[in-house]
């Protein structure tokens, strides 16, 4: 500035050229600060997408767990049902095995008085035949 306050119009020049410089630079700095801000909601809205994504597959797998503890419910059920029918079986078995033992031997002893019986008949026949 001169010493009376005037401003010559160099100066203004200047002044507008300087000004105009940091205009530039002050534009190419929005020019970026808006390119990131445009990148930063494509970001924003590709993170939404996935939470939402996400947490329709958080929905799913909490669906596919209940329907698979509902099976397995189920499979646990026919275990138990088939382990109680082969308990059965076996109890059912072994009172069967015990019966055909018994009767089997009940009939060892038939056979075995039968035979006892036949041999005392055949001595005391050969015993008075003989003339005893």
């Amino acid at each position: 500035m001169s010493e009376k306050g005037v401003v010559t119009i160099e100066e203004i020049q200047a002044r507008q050229e300087e000004i105009s410089r940091q205009l530039q630079a002050m534009s190419t700095e929005f020019t970026r600060l808006a390119a990131e801000s445009i990148a930063d909601q494509a970001r924003f809205k590709l993170i939404e997408q996935q939470g939402e994504r996400h947490e329709a597959e958080i929905r799913e797998l909490k669906d596919s767990t209940r329907l698979m503890q509902i099976q397995f419910e189920q499979v646990m059920s026919k275990i138990d049902t088939l382990e109680m029918k082969l308990f059965n079986w076996l109890q059912q078995s072994q009172q069967d095995s015990a019966k055909e033992r018994t009767t089997s031997q009940k009939q060892w002893m038939q056979f075995l008085q039968f035979v006892l019986g036949g041999t005392i008949v055949a001595i005391v026949t050969y015993v008075f035949t003989r003339g005893g």
